[in-house]
């Protein structure tokens, strides 16, 4: 056994934001998407009420107004999202347009104004000479969430959308050998979910509802310190030629963390006898690793609740131990 006691820190975060089942099967067809979540490693398949998007309204100043909901919840958010911004730099010499996606709006049945119940909206432009359009953003609510909480871009929130962001946990996945879009693609249990769980609000379909929380390793902080007994070989050679493990071998380590302690419905395999003699705490140098989301999700499971978010904000951590596991 090694001498050295010390922390592996690991960071995951969301590769790409939350997404429903059914725009993942659309973004799947996405060259950009598939090369995004290239180093995505974990994922988790959710399940939470719908959010959509309500009562748009667009300004001559290219000001998108438009409302939040969520099924079953009494909070609206009334959000205001300037289009010419950086991160979105719309060309001003073409018609700005948004288009809306709506899974009830069909060519026999066309979604009337102000658009209520819309899943997603995209940005485009339109040339006034070709009259060719391009899109150059696309933004469900977690889309516009994530990219609000990182920095991205500016939207104005008249009110908190934390509530929105607790996700009940099915089914936790890795896929280190292939893209996860591949894995997930022609996933067994993801079609069984599909197909056995109700929907949670009355009149709405699963695909609306179950989500997947694509996850990578984001970062490793590491603090290690020797007992007297270490040797100053031993010391030598960890300051000398250890690396930390790869994010896939932490992948792996992360997925039976999260399954030990989630025990999610629909793993058959739930490693309560993790970690073993085999696992990666017993051959790295770190006596304990620590594992964390940095976005601010929760995941609720049938004990309770892993809360997200950057370091400082109180957010959970599972701890693996050479000798136990448990969460803090």
């Amino acid at each position: 056994m090694k001498t050295t006691k010390g922390l592996l820190i690991n960071d995951i975060e969301l590769g790409f934001s939350p997404i429903s089942a059914y725009h993942f099967s659309l973004l799947i067809r996405d060259k950009k998407f598939y090369q995004n979540v290239e180093d995505s490693h974990l994922y988790i398949i959710a399940q939470r009420k719908e959010i959509t998007f309500h009562n748009f309204s667009l300004t001559k100043e290219l000001i998108l107004n438009f409302d939040i909901c969520q099924e079953d919840n009494e909070k609206v958010i009334n959000c205001s999202f300037p289009l010419d911004q950086e991160n979105i730099n719309p060309n001003l010499s073409k018609f700005i347009e948004i288009r809306i996606h709506n899974r009830k709006n069909t060519i026999e049945k066309k979604l009337p104004y102000p658009y209520n119940g819309t899943q997603a909206f995209s940005i485009q432009e339109r040339d006034p000479h070709t009259n060719k359009t391009k899109i150059i953003s696309w933004f469900s609510p977690d889309k516009l969430f994530l990219n609000h909480w990182r920095g991205n871009i500016r939207v104005n929130f008249s009110d908190s959308y934390s509530s929105m962001l607790d996700f009940n946990v099915h089914y936790v996945g890795k896929s280190t050998e292939q893209n996860i879009c591949r894995r997930l693609s022609n996933h067994s249990t993801f079609q069984e979910i599909l197909m056995t769980e109700n929907a949670l609000t009355f009149g709405n379909i699963p695909s609306n509802e179950i989500m997947l929380l694509l996850l990578r390793i984001m970062d490793n902080n590491t603090i290690v310190s020797w007992g007297h007994e270490a040797s100053p070989e031993e010391m030598s050679d960890y300051i000398l030629n250890y690396t930390l493990p790869s994010d896939k071998k932490i992948s792996l380590d992360a997925e039976k963390a999260l399954i030990n302690h989630l025990q999610p419905a629909y793993n058959k395999i739930l490693y309560n006898s993790f970690p073993s003699k085999d696992d990666l705490i017993h051959t790295d140098y770190h006596s304990v690793f620590l594992y964390a989301i940095n976005d601010p999700i929760s995941l609720i499971y049938e004990k309770g609740k892993i809360k997200g978010g950057k370091l400082g904000t109180g957010r959970d951590f599972i701890s693996v131990e050479r000798e136990k596991n448990q969460h803090n």
